[in-house]
Parts: structure tokens; sequence; C-alpha cells
């Protein structure tokens, strides 16, 4: 209407009253059973991640009857399906706002409630009849080929297919459930026939398409899909706005995506780049702004995303059932087919992207979500914020995911996390040198994952502004979503007087004075040979994973509120000390162990991604003890602990011989206060003589004490 979405006529949300039955619902009360034309009304239910339309059937007093199989299939995941309404839409009798409308089908009415001041004499008037406005679909032999879209806008198609008996039976990130109630007899046995909600412009195996410069709007269902086979594809500068599902969809998920017959099925090369998402999932809250399924060598940079309902972009699939051995944490993977191969998914980017004010109406997503093994893929320098409770983490690396490096983004904003490391088999995955507001990670169950030297600031003003000012749409393409007028465009001047000091083998304390600015300096980002490492919003800072015997240039730059970025302050170097870590490998006992995985050689034996857990359940204290074998000069004891906050804790050291010493002294008493990063240092200035070090965890906040690493330095 006029260039506006119009409201199906809808009842308020969300609903109270209603009790699940065994074909629909039981409402509190009979005054739906009135309702004109009742097969044409749809219930709406929103949980957790899911977005579910479910067309009704009839209604008999109390009784809400919904039409099958939708409800079947909706109702096949236990626990998340349609388990109350949360509101009904397209009856003639909710028609009581101003801007809804209804569509009697029956009697061929289309039925509008105007805006005020709206003259229905001059008003434009547009409902969609297409679903599809443009599809090309060729063959591993014969792709489409080498076509370009520059400057169109793509608007008014529709997707009539949530009207049918199946309705749209929502599993996640916009693919649903199909069929009838015999061929699905329970959620497993429908994974490997997920549908993929359609787009207005599809093309499957195609090479070397170019989207530059289109407006993708007023679409019902998802705005573009490069399915199955598309090669070399770029997606530029492209505004994707007012969209009933997702933005953009990027290779698929079934077998022929994961484990091609053919390699040209491959989805590869392919390029999003400076595109603005925003006010997708109008209709499919379920839906992402970018959905990246299977794909190798995928760069998705330097978009802006905002204004989304669930997750700003999804990458990977299969939970890692479909990676090679499947996923052991399921018996009997679930019923999908075991692989003794990987996945098409390897070496993808997702970097420089600026995701925002996400996560609006669903749960359990974040703001860069993904799924499965993806060896060689690295999340980077991505700024993410305003993530509010339902948001899991701005970094959620769910179930299977495997191989993927997490490094250089910024965070603020984000209510409960900045990385979730769910259970279900994520391992082997690494997030290093992050700059967050927030301290809080969660690994859930999920061994062999590094999280280490990342930087917690106080304030956005404190992140590095060479990533908050690099993500997002770049200067050429800053038109699609223009930035609010900056008033301060001085620099702050350069940081002076830089001085680093090697503390222990793999961290160095640098230390300058204070930047001059015309406003004032907020923040300060630190480079290590050119790479940001760090950030402070003081004139110092600690930072690690530098490599022992490594000499290291080291620059500052100062930033300030409006985000400009100061020169690089004069380099300075540092070479760090090889030295060994006397317990690595020593023999390492407990107060009590949570299993043979958590046992406590396990905190010292120089793989990081292990760790050392107590006992469950049992209180406060716990301790972790390790014999040096003999005495040694110890100079620090490094503790990293499994979570980034919330430990307090004391570093005691005993010269007494045997097994069994008896006279301790204090290193280091940290029971004061809590821990707020997941690495603390107990330093002894000249050295203390040692043979058995123990930490003793005073305070877990109910986590239990857990250490991924002991490390413990000095003199053989």
């Amino acid at each position: 209407m006029d260039g506006r979405r119009a409201t199906r006529a809808r009842t308020q949300a969300p609903l109270t009253g209603f009790t699940k039955a065994d074909n629909g619902f039981t409402a509190p009360d009979s005054t739906r059973a009135g309702w004109r034309n009742q097969s044409d009304v749809e219930v709406v239910t929103q949980i957790a991640w899911k977005l579910i339309r479910c067309p009704v059937a009839s209604i008999a007093g109390t009784a809400v009857a919904v039409q099958q199989p939708c409800w079947h299939n909706a109702n096949l995941h236990t626990g998340i399906g349609m388990e109350a309404p949360t509101w009904f839409e397209n009856a003639y009798e909710l028609l009581d706002e101003p801007g809804e409308w209804y569509l009697d089908r029956t009697a061929g009415y289309l039925y509008y409630k105007p805006l005020t001041g709206q003259d229905m004499a001059t008003a434009n008037v547009v409902a969609p009849r297409l679903e599809t406005l443009i599809r090309g679909h060729g063959t591993p032999g014969d792709p489409v080929r080498n076509l370009r879209f520059q400057g169109l806008t793509f608007s008014y198609a529709t997707w009539l297919a949530p009207d049918t008996d199946e309705g749209y039976a929502d599993v996640q990130a916009g693919f649903h459930i199909v069929g009838a109630v015999a061929t699905n007899p329970d959620f497993d046995s429908t994974r490997a026939a997920w549908a993929k909600t359609p787009a207005a412009v599809s093309f499957e195996n195609d090479r070397d398409l170019a989207f530059d410069r289109n407006v993708f709007t007023r679409l019902g269902a998802a705005g573009l899909n490069l399915g199955t086979g598309s090669q070399r594809g770029t997606v530029i500068g492209n505004r994707f706005e007012d969209i009933s599902s997702a933005g953009i969809q990027l290779g698929g998920i079934d077998e022929a995506d994961h484990h091609p017959a053919d390699p040209r099925l491959i989805t590869s090369d392919n390029t999003l780049a400076n595109n603005l998402v925003t006010r997708i999932g109008t209709e499919y809250a379920d839906a992402v702004a970018i959905f990246v399924g299977y794909t190798t060598r995928s760069a998705v940079h330097h978009n802006t995303l905002h204004n989304l309902p669930y997750s700003g972009i999804s990458i990977g699939w299969g939970f890692g059932l479909t990676d090679p051995g499947g996923n052991p944490a399921y018996p009997g993977n679930l019923g999908v087919t075991m692989y003794d191969t990987a996945t098409t998914s390897l070496d993808n980017a997702v970097y420089a992207n600026h995701i925002y004010d996400l996560m609006n109406t669903l749960a359990d997503g974040g703001g860069i979500y993904h799924l499965g093994a993806d060896p060689g893929t690295v999340i980077h320098r991505n700024y993410v914020h305003d993530l509010g409770p339902t948001g899991y983490g701005p970094v959620y690396l769910d179930e299977g995911s495997r191989f993927v490096h997490v490094t250089e983004n910024a965070f603020c904003r984000t209510d409960v996390r900045w990385l979730l490391i769910n259970g279900g088999g994520a391992r082997y995955n690494a997030a290093d040198h992050n700059v967050t507001t927030n301290p809080d990670v969660a690994v859930q169950g999920s061994p062999n994952n590094v999280i280490a030297d990342n930087a917690v600031v106080p304030s956005c003003d404190a992140l590095p502004a060479s990533v908050t000012t690099g993500a997002g749409l770049e200067p050429a393409y800053r038109d699609l979503d223009p930035p609010a007028p900056i008033a301060d465009r001085t620099a702050p001047g350069r940081a002076e007087g830089v001085s680093a000091v090697a503390v222990l083998p793999s961290v160095a304390d640098l230390s300058w004075t204070t930047a001059r600015d015309n406003v004032a300096v907020t923040g300060y980002e630190i480079f290590a040979d050119g790479r940001l490492v760090s950030a402070s919003a003081t004139t110092k800072v600690r930072i690690g994973g530098l490599v022992p015997g490594t000499t290291y240039p080291l620059t500052v730059r100062a930033r300030d509120a409006a985000g400009n970025l100061g020169a690089p302050s004069a380099t300075v170097t540092v070479t760090q000390p090889q030295l060994d870590n006397l317990a690595r490998h020593a023999k390492a006992t407990s107060s009590s162990r949570y299993s043979a995985e958590y046992a406590p050689e396990k905190a010292v034996d120089g793989a990081p991604g292990t760790r050392w857990a107590q006992g469950a359940g049992l209180p406060d204290p716990s301790w972790l003890q390790v014999d040096l074998g003999a005495v040694r000069q110890v100079t620090a004891v490094v503790t990293t602990f499994e979570k980034a906050s919330g430990y307090r804790y004391r570093v005691e050291v005993s010269a007494d011989a045997g097994d069994t010493p008896t006279t301790w002294t204090l290193l280091d008493d940290h029971t004061g206060s809590l821990t707020t990063g997941a690495t603390n240092y107990s330093l002894a200035t000249g050295g203390v003589p040692a043979r058995h070090v123990r930490l003793t965890v005073t305070d877990s906040s109910g986590s239990g004490g857990s250490v991924s690493e002991l490390q413990v330095f000095g003199e053989r």
C-alpha cells in the first residue's frame, strides 16, 4: 500500500490460556468459533529459534484443529514445536487496526483498513502474483554463464506454499519440513529432505554471475539464491530490505552440496560484499540476513546487517552429522548417512562485517552462527554489537563446528557473552586476539578448543577503531546506508614513550604516555608485527600469544570516541625469551576429577584445549597440585581457567622433598576478588625455590574448579 508493506489482520501477541491438544489447541473460550472462513485462518507459533505457521482446519467451541500435515510436521521436534499459539492471523474479525488487510477468498473480496490520511482513491495497491522473478538453473555440464545484473530493482513477489496444508513447519534458518504424515515418522527421518525457502531471484549450476548495485525489496520469500553448483559469483553493493525471509542464500544443505558425486556441483569461490541487509524475516522470523551452506572459499565481507529478527550470518550446516565419521555425540548419527570423507565446507572467510541490532524476535542465535567442520575458515575483524539477551553470542560455534579460527573481532553491548562454543562435537576451534566489553564465554562440554589472548575493555569507545570503522560498507558503498554525520574529524596524536618488556616466553608488557586529542582519547590498539593483538583503555597492556625466541616490532595507535585513529607510534621491539614450562608433563594431582577426560594431568599436557575439572557437584574449594621433580627457582605461575571470569584462588609453593609436602609459602593471593580474565599471572620477582606448586580455587562462582593449563616458569 503506497510502497509500504501492509499487515495481514491478526490478533495481539502473545496469546495466553491455550493448551496443546492432539490435533491443535484448546482455547480459553469459544470467541473464535464464529470466525468465518476458518480454513483460511493461520496460527503462528514463535518458539526458541523457530517461527511456525500452520493453517487452521476448524474451530468448534474451544477446540482449534490445525490442518495436516503441517500440525504433524511442526511437532516432530519434541518440545520445540507448536506448543502454544503466539497469534492468529487472516480472519475478517481481526481487521481492527489501520494498515491491516484481509482476503476473503470465498467471496472474492480484499478488505483493507486505511491508515490515517490515506486516500484510497489514489492509493497505489500491489498484490503480487509471481513467486519467481528470475530463475536460471543450468546443469553441471551446461551451467548458466556470464550474466550481470546491475542497477535493477527486484520487487513484488510472493510465496504461496505456506498457505497450503503443509504450512511452514520451520526447522531453522529458513529450512522447513515438507511431506505427508506417512513419509515423516519422526524428526530425524526428515533431516535429508529439509526444504529451503525459495527466492525471488534464483540460480543453480552457474558460473561467473554478477549482481551489482541492485535493490531487492518487498519480496514474499527470500531475496537472492545462488544454490548448488554456483561458482565464481559476485554479489556486491546491493540493498536487501523488507523481505519476508532471508536476504541472501548461498549454497545448500543436501547431499549434492556436502558430498557431490560431481565436483562441478561444488558451490565455490563466491563473493558477497558491501551489501546492506535490513528488515528481513518480516514474515518468517527464523530467516538470517546471509545464509551460507556447504561451500568452498566463500568470501563474505564488508556487509552491513541490522534490524534483524534472528542471526546475522549463518555459515555451515550438518551439525557434524555429515562430517567424516559423523557426530559421535549422537547415537546412530541420528539416522544420517555416515561418510568417511570431508564435506565441501572449506577455507571460507567471514570478515569486516558490521552486524548490529539483531535477535529482536527469536532466540538461540548470534551475530555469526556456525555449524559443522570447516577447515581453514576464518571469522575475523567483524564488528558485532547490540545483541540482546535472547542472542547466545556475537560468535556462536554450534554443533559439530571444527577448525574455525575467530580472531581480531570487536564486540560491544552483548548481554550474555561474546562467544559460545556449544556441545555436540564442537572441537578444535580457536579464538584469540578478539576485543570485547563483555568478558564472558561459554564452552559447553566441548574439549580441544583454544580461547586465549583476548582483551576486555570497559566501553565501546575503547574497542579498536581499525576494526569498528573498517567493518561494514566500504566508503564507495556507504550511500546504501549513510552513516550519521560526525562532527569530530580530528585524529588523536601519536602515543609517545612506548616501552616493552618480555615478562614470559609468550607474554610482554607495554606502556606509553597518554596521547593528545582535541576532545579525549578513549582507547588504544596494539599491533605486533603489523597484526592487531590487543586493545586498552589505559596506557598499558599485557599481550599474550607471542612466540618464544621471536623478536616483535610493536606499535600503538590512539583513538577517540568518534572513531578517529591516530598515527602509529614509533616502533619498539621486544624479544621473547625461550624458557621451559617446568610443569609440562610433570606429575599432577588434584582434590578430585570430573572424569578421566578431565584428569589433573590434562592441565599440564601443553594442550590448551584440554583441561582438569573437579568432581561433579562438589563444593568449593578444590585444588590442583604439580610436582616439578626437584627444587627449581620459580619466577612465574600462569593459570588459565576454563571460564573468562568468576574465580577466586591462591597459588602456593613448597620446597619440601617427597610426594606429600607440608610446608607451603604463599606466592599469590587472589581470594579477595574474582578473576576478570581466563589467564592469570602470579609473578615472583627474583624467583622462589619450589618443587611443588599448588593452586587452590576457593570460589568458582558455582562452576567448579576447572583449569585449562597450569604453567610454571623458572630455572631448571
